[in-house]
């Protein structure tokens, strides 16, 4: 367990992008999914995120929203989130 001075859990975890890029990052577990890729996007010119996206665990398959924190999506250290197009 990977502990910020904060005391929340720091996680890294994969995230790849809807054209099939993925980026290793750290994240706190408090933090919102919805914030990281809007951070992600202001700070990498070729990160593919739209916010009408579909964001799927890649260990549970389950769907994600952009307002839930990890902890709440129950996404621990070397889990991938994966950004996809709506069908």
């Amino acid at each position: 367990k990977n502990s910020g001075e904060d005391g929340n859990m720091k996680l890294t975890i994969t995230v790849t992008d809807m054209k099939n890029n993925s980026y290793d990052i750290q994240v706190d577990e408090r933090q919102r999914i919805g914030t990281t890729l809007r951070v992600m996007e202001e700070n990498l010119p070729g990160f593919a995120w739209k916010r009408e996206a579909c964001i799927q665990s890649g260990r549970t398959k389950r769907k994600l929203t952009p307002e839930q924190t990890y902890e709440d999506a129950r996404i621990y250290t070397g889990d991938r989130l994966w950004i996809m197009r709506r069908k």
